[in-house]
């Protein structure tokens, strides 16, 4: 099994189609699990870590419900940082949209 951080990699991927991600995800869980894997739920978890590893600054800016300058100073962001990746002219490294979809819980 994968770890959320390592899902959101990959499913962060371009090249990588949703249903690829979550076939390839599914198919690599072991058939003797410990207990018996839900895969419906497991699908939808791993659809929701697709669609936030596919949203960008400014939409999970906007899904925390902060302003940028609030976002950016609970983040510990500096805010010409932030307004850079919201207006895309900055690329987020795709390990800091992990760490901060997750703290303010999007996945």
């Amino acid at each position: 099994m994968y770890a959320t951080a390592e899902l959101f990699s990959l499913a962060a991927d371009k090249n990588t189609s949703r249903e690829v991600f979550l076939s390839n995800v599914t198919l690599s869980i072991p058939d003797d699990a410990d207990g018996c894997v839900d895969l419906d739920a497991e699908k939808r978890r791993l659809s929701q870590i697709w669609d936030v590893a596919h949203m960008t600054m400014k939409e999970i800016v906007a899904a925390s419900g902060m302003t940028q300058s609030a976002f950016a100073k609970c983040a510990g962001v500096p805010l010409r940082t932030l307004q850079g990746w919201c207006g895309e002219t900055r690329e987020c490294p795709v390990y800091l949209r992990f760490l901060l979809a997750e703290h303010y819980k999007l996945i």
